[in-house]
């Protein structure tokens, strides 16, 4: 019967490396340029205060959603790197198994759930 098992965790390792690739290619996908809006570039008057401050705001959107966006592929890239060399689905910080339901909702998640609610109330 280890076969089985070893197929059922392949074919789950399979999974969750297609759902952080292709999570990976959609944030890449979205991570471009800001969004001009069309509205804004019919003024003549380029120095419309409005207009400037709408403008700043929707780039400052795009910066932060951008940064976001980077610093999940960073840990979507390290859960690939983890599947690499073996260690994916392993609590970082405990060193027992994540549970497959955390990864379901979370696939690149580093720490089990007990571990993850430690660091974030401060108590590592």
């Amino acid at each position: 019967m280890p076969n089985v098992t070893n197929k059922s965790k392949a074919s789950t390792l399979r999974q969750f490396r297609q759902a952080l690739e292709e999570k990976s290619e959609e944030l890449r996908a979205q991570m471009g340029g800001p969004k001009v809006n069309p509205a804004l570039q019919v003024h003549a008057d380029p120095y419309d205060t409005a207009d400037f401050a709408e403008k700043s705001h929707e780039e400052w959107i795009f910066l932060q959603k951008n940064s976001f966006d980077t610093a999940l592929l960073r840990e979507i890239e390290e859960a690939l790197d983890r599947m690499r060399e073996g260690t994916y689905g392993v609590c970082q910080d405990c060193g027992l198994p994540v549970s497959k339901k955390r990864l379901e909702a979370v696939p690149w998640a580093r720490y089990c759930v007990s571990c993850q609610e430690r660091r974030q109330t401060g108590n590592n």
